[in-house]
């Protein structure tokens, strides 16, 4: 508290203060009005100036970079499948239909189709009280085998320890 006592009187007794507060008292209300209020204004855009645009730029480059980088994840989401090394595709059940490839698949992984349904060029299937790992396995086999793809999966824990209730579609 000394030091800001000793600065406060330090200001205080600088001739050059002394001055301005004489040629303050000298003007008119209205004139020290202005004075002021000018004084506020430039305090304000100080502020403004030092704090607010300063971060507001970096907000703009922030902005900038994201949209940039979701440009590039848009661009690679869009190309993946040219680079997705299908090479693990199988050649002679490319062709064969969609019903086909996911029941010989589920067949093969132990899972049972409860119903399926087919909507146009997707695959609606249901599966009932399957275990969680042989499901998930047999999804991931239909995609690197044979290049069909789960466009949505809804998963729904039962009281049986590691069982689940499936809902998935697949397309091609």
């Amino acid at each position: 508290m000394k030091a800001f006592d000793n600065m406060k009187n330090a200001i205080a007794s600088d001739p050059r203060i002394q001055q301005a507060k004489d040629w303050y008292q000298s003007q008119t209300p209205r004139d020290q009005l202005i004075v002021r209020s000018v004084g506020a204004f430039v305090a304000v855009a100080l502020v403004f100036l030092i704090l607010v645009l300063p971060l507001v730029q970096h907000n703009q480059s922030l902005a900038t970079t994201l949209s940039s980088k979701v440009n590039f994840y848009n661009q690679m989401a869009d190309n993946a499948d040219r680079f997705a090394g299908n090479s693990g595709v199988s050649r002679g059940s490319a062709n064969a239909p969609l019903l086909a490839l996911v029941s010989q698949q589920a067949r093969r992984s132990g899972v049972t189709l409860t119903r399926y349904e087919q909507d146009g060029d997707s695959l609606r299937v249901w599966v009932d009280g399957v275990a969680f790992d042989e499901a998930i396995g047999w999804i991931e086999a239909l995609a690197r085998q044979f290049g069909v793809r789960a466009t949505q999966v809804n998963i729904d824990r039962i009281a049986e320890a590691g069982r689940v209730n499936i809902r998935a579609t697949f397309t091609k």
